[in-house]
């Protein structure tokens, strides 16, 4: 939604993601197996954290390191055998919608994140509210939704004409910046609690789709709050903001 009621831990570059179950060698625990996860890009201890069901206190206690400890590049952090991965892969449908789009070069700038400030939602119930209530004649302001269990399966990612036929956004006080900015809203009020597991991960796998087809650095995604020349708090102040989008925009 438009309006504001509705709507560090530092690794470093240069290491690829290897996730890999170890059974009786090694790295295994005292009491059987477990995970090990290399620490890739971009990477945060509370997503990763977080994609294993894990708190971060959790997470930093079973490795036997502080909080706030600063994490080199490649170091592994073990993971209990009990917690699985949430799956962040995205399905085949997206992602040929992703790579069929006709993206002109150069014709996004950012990516917007957003909450529905709504518990329930889905992708075609928002599309008739934006075209009914709110007169737009596109219906969904978004390009993407991301569900979370609640109408639209949790974790799912739902796809917009707006994508599809490269169209400009709705979802920003601005029509010079809903020109530039994709959009993508996940359903949930995130004032009220935060995202589901599923929800973050595969919104960890959609942006980094849509950064590799736009040609888009990390500083390219921002929250509704950051990016909006109107003040918003969406997506909410449990919305992990740190993990996904990098400082203020000045363009407006």
């Amino acid at each position: 939604m438009i309006t504001a009621r509705r709507c560090p831990y530092i690794f470093y570059a240069g290491v690829v993601l290897a996730i890999a179950l170890m059974v009786g060698v090694g790295m295994a625990a005292a009491g059987g197996s477990e995970t090990v996860y290399i620490v890739r890009k971009n990477d945060t201890l509370s997503r990763i954290a977080a994609a294993y069901g894990l708190s971060v206190t959790e997470l930093a206690e079973h490795n036997r390191i502080k909080r706030g400890a600063v994490i080199y590049v490649g170091q592994r952090l073990r993971i209990p055998s009990k917690n699985k991965p949430a799956s962040p892969a995205l399905s085949s449908s997206v992602r040929n919608a992703i790579a069929k789009a006709k993206v002109r070069p150069g014709r996004w700038k950012y990516i917007v994140l957003h909450h529905s400030g709504t518990e329930n939602g889905n992708i075609k119930g928002m599309d008739e509210y934006h075209r009914t209530r709110r007169r737009m004649e596109n219906g969904l302001a978004y390009h993407f939704v991301i569900g979370n269990g609640k109408g639209m399966e949790d974790g799912e990612v739902g796809v917009g004409r707006r994508w599809t036929s490269q169209i400009n956004g709705g979802h920003l006080a601005s029509e010079s910046l809903n020109e530039i900015a994709i959009g993508i809203c996940l359903v949930g009020n995130f004032d009220q609690q935060g995202p589901t597991r599923k929800q973050l991960a595969s919104l960890d796998a959609l942006l980094r789709a849509l950064r590799d087809r736009c040609k888009l650095p990390a500083s390219a995604v921002k929250t509704h709050q950051q990016i909006n020349p109107v003040y918003t708090r969406c997506p909410g102040r449990h919305f992990p903001t740190s993990d996904f989008a990098q400082g203020s925009s000045k363009r407006k």
